[in-house]
């Protein structure tokens, strides 16, 4: 007669550690999966700048031999021997617009901010950068970790993306502020150099000349040096020359300009109905 109330007692254990045996296992597969089949992340960020001059900065950080938000050893928390690439196959295709830039470091074991890595592996950073206005950029990174063996691919938790993304940033600032007092000193002898300008001009003039081919040499290359256009993409007219100056009026392609104020990154300009401003070197062009 006890067995009974023992059975009836024992069922209800064995049945609620079997569905949580049960709950466990499929939980336990669920993760496999999931892993097997992740994706890597992807960073979107934008910067304050033409393309020409993140293009810079980007180069700077895919040939840096740092790959910056992870490490392998707590005692060295940076991780070096990274190298450029010209292509990449673990990512899949390759993106339909941008340009593509790539980063590989080789043999790192168990790196940081990579999900559930525990061997001998390569790490591959992409970098996608496009244009999104006159005086815009944005850039989309992703990081992936592949192991050696077994071809395993781990995503980033997003560390690794955001930290490249920063030196990025940081590159892109140190040109400004290296660009900006040479800028600010021409800004404050605008209207000196618009004088010299002229007059250089004049100067360029021949006085004389041996034949009407030379002349109309001399002319043309006098036209070039002045009279420019924006190029593709536009440009933003700006108070002043440097990048945190307020935008005028923005200016479409091919918008003809009369350089008045020649500086190491921005030229002063003239447009054609009269208004004034600077516009960054990269984002004009000679006339043809």
């Amino acid at each position: 007669m006890v067995f009974p109330h023992l059975s009836r007692l024992v069922s209800p254990v064995v049945s609620a550690l079997a569905a949580r045996l049960l709950l466990g296992i499929i939980c336990l597969l669920t993760a496999r999966v999931s892993v097997c089949q992740a994706t890597a992340s992807e960073f979107a960020g934008s910067l304050d700048a033409p393309e020409a001059e993140v293009l810079k900065a980007v180069r700077q950080v895919v040939n840096d031999p740092i790959v910056y938000g992870t490490y392998s050893y707590e005692k060295e928390k940076q991780l070096k021997g990274a190298k450029p690439a010209s292509s990449v196959s673990a990512f899949g295709d390759a993106p339909d617009d941008g340009k593509v830039f790539f980063k590989v470091a080789e043999n790192v074991l168990a790196p940081r901010h990579f999900k559930e890595t525990a061997d001998l592996g390569t790490i591959y950073v992409r970098y996608i950068v496009q244009g999104t206005g006159p005086g815009t950029t944005s850039i989309r990174i992703d990081a992936i970790y592949v192991e050696k063996n077994r071809r395993r691919q781990h995503q980033s938790d997003g560390t690794v993306e955001e930290s490249e993304f920063q030196a990025i940033k940081e590159r892109l600032q140190k040109m400004q502020e290296e660009e900006k007092p040479l800028a600010e000193a021409a800004a404050e002898h605008f209207p000196a150099a618009q004088e010299t300008v002229g007059g250089s001009a004049s100067d360029l003039a021949p006085k004389a000349v041996s034949s009407a081919e030379e002349l109309e040499k001399q002319v043309t290359d006098l036209r070039h040096r002045v009279e420019m256009r924006t190029a593709a993409g536009g440009a933003a007219l700006r108070a002043a020359p440097y990048r945190t100056a307020a935008t005028l009026q923005p200016l479409p392609a091919q918008t003809e300009l009369l350089v008045v104020v020649l500086t190491r990154y921005w030229y002063g300009v003239e447009t054609t109905d009269g208004h004034r401003g600077w516009v960054h070197r990269s984002q004009v062009e000679p006339l043809p």
